[in-house]
């Protein structure tokens, strides 16, 4: 099989498609090509062909140049490797594989999608990212696989897309890899440092409208060294930064983002995982963030916040003890919630990649 991965935005801004290359460099049977743009640490490697393209990071005239050289690049690169397969993530992929598809209509196609955007944010959205989800309606109905990454999401898909196929949608849940179950046990086994502070984590992006940055921060100042709470990021917004370094708490630490395969490590370190998103948009409501599974993987509770409907539906469905719903907004009760300073390791087996078996499986029919 001769397959094209298209990735608009950098990959190691994307863990799922990360995991999916390492999965498919396993296979010897898979011939893979890679479309992406750069990053401003390109530190994620493959043994694949994989150009970049641009840097989506900077100026906006940089960026419409990167959607112009990312597109017309990638376009006359499909035409020269001639994939039999692609699979592209997310709509801002979507350029280069309409065309390829115009001209060659029998390459399999498959779609990833990490975020959900609804109704309200595409009337809002860009003029070009409207062209694109134009383009990208005509192409659905050629899909042999659809994926979201949450039933949930799934749903509100089909809802808004009601003339596809049931039988092209599918859900890809965002498990880190299965080798970091292992490497979280050794950690937390060897790791014996005593504190009589309960050690709490926040890995990702941090805003004021998005996230109850300031309520947490402002509880954890508030215990006085009870809890110690490390932020880890690349992405902050100004107004955060500017709140955190005001309150200049010595029981908060912001830190730089951490490579993604270093990520076990670092984290069986901790008691608590955060995840405080306020909701405010269906694609957080209906979401169970890549940090969820690799906070629980890597042996820590989980506390999240109530507005997370999908992750709520997935503690119910796994019945796990080491979650907890937080209301943001009031957490005076919060101290009865942390049950000890081990939490048992997420114990659910995870599936093989059920999008890479799709690929195979089709290939050979």
């Amino acid at each position: 099989m001769k397959l094209a991965i298209l990735h608009f935005q950098p990959l190691e801004k994307y863990p799922p498609v990360m995991n999916c290359i390492r999965d498919l460099e396993a296979l010897t049977t898979v011939d893979v090509y890679v479309f992406s743009t750069k990053h401003k640490e390109n530190w994620f490697t493959t043994k694949y062909k994989c150009y970049r393209f641009g840097n989506y990071a900077k100026s906006l005239l940089a960026r419409y140049w990167t959607y112009l050289y990312f597109n017309i690049s990638t376009f006359l690169l499909l035409l020269i490797t001639k994939p039999t397969t692609i699979l592209y993530f997310e709509t801002y992929s979507v350029w280069p594989a309409y065309w390829y598809l115009r001209l060659f209509p029998k390459t399999n196609l498959y779609i990833h999608f990490h975020e959900y955007y609804s109704a309200s944010e595409k009337i809002s959205s860009s003029s070009y990212f409207k062209f694109l989800l134009k383009l990208e309606e005509k192409l659905l109905y050629k899909a042999k696989w659809i994926s979201h990454t949450n039933k949930d999401r799934l749903n509100l898909f089909e809802h808004d897309y009601p003339h596809l196929n049931k039988g092209q949608f599918f859900t890809l849940p965002n498990y880190p890899p299965h080798e970091w179950l292992s490497t979280a046990q050794t950690i937390r086994n060897n790791h014996t440092t005593l504190s009589n502070s309960i050690k709490v984590i926040y890995i990702g992006a941090v805003g004021i409208s998005s996230t109850y940055i300031v309520e947490f921060s402002n509880w954890i100042h508030q215990q006085k060294g009870a809890y110690n709470f490390s932020i880890y990021t690349d992405n902050i917004e100004q107004e955060a930064r500017d709140y955190l370094l005001k309150l200049n708490s010595p029981y908060i630490y912001l830190n730089s983002s951490l490579p993604y395969y270093q990520l076990p490590s670092v984290l069986a370190q901790f008691d608590i995982g955060i995840v405080f998103y306020k909701g405010h948009i269906p694609n957080y409501v209906y979401n169970v963030p890549n940090k969820v599974f690799e906070y629980l993987v890597c042996g820590l509770q989980v506390w999240y916040s109530k507005e997370l409907l999908s992750t709520q539906s997935f503690q119910l469905e796994y019945n796990l003890d080491n979650m907890t719903i937080l209301d943001f907004m009031n957490l005076s009760t919060i101290e009865s919630q942390f049950r000890s300073h081990k939490a048992d390791l997420f114990r659910i087996e995870f599936p093989k990649n059920k999008l890479i078996a799709h690929l195979i499986s089709n290939e050979n029919q």
